[in-house]
């Protein structure tokens, strides 16, 4: 881990550096205002280098908007983010988690996701924002239970 890297909730004036970071790392920015109270974030030296958020439907939680700025990849910011979101969706009682993995699934098998058909996945899961920005060529879907 990287020193003096700090993880924590995403507050409202984070808005900004998290619609950047995610504009930067070529994800979708439209709706970060809406979703900003699901957000983590990773912050070095003051300013925000990472990302996750776990939006929440029903019980269960879609992980999305994973996002490290390149100069700060392959150093662990991902995992904490990422395991912050799973952790707050575990204390919130939730059950299973749910991403869209278009380019490294292999990444979320650490977590314990597996593949899985989009078929399987909750009606208000599938109708998210998340999901629905990819009915064209949807990535692969892929969950993990939590309890």
């Amino acid at each position: 881990m990287m020193k003096d890297l700090r993880i924590r909730a995403a507050v409202p004036s984070d808005a900004p550096a998290v619609g950047a970071l995610l504009e930067r790392c070529g994800l979708p920015t439209d709706d970060v205002f809406r979703v900003l109270e699901h957000f983590h974030v990773a912050i070095l030296e003051s300013r925000i280098i990472g990302c996750a958020a776990g939006e929440p439907f029903g019980q269960t939680v879609v992980i999305r908007s994973v996002a490290v700025l390149p100069e700060h990849r392959d150093q662990g910011v991902a995992t904490h983010v990422v395991r912050a979101a799973l952790m707050r969706a575990r204390s919130n009682g939730l059950q299973r988690a749910v991403l869209l993995a278009s380019s490294c699934p292999s990444y979320f098998a650490r977590y314990g996701f597996t593949l899985v058909p989009a078929s399987k996945l909750p009606q208000e899961v599938l109708s998210s924002s998340e999901f629905q920005r990819h009915t064209d060529t949807p990535p692969l879907c892929m969950w993990c239970e939590l309890t």
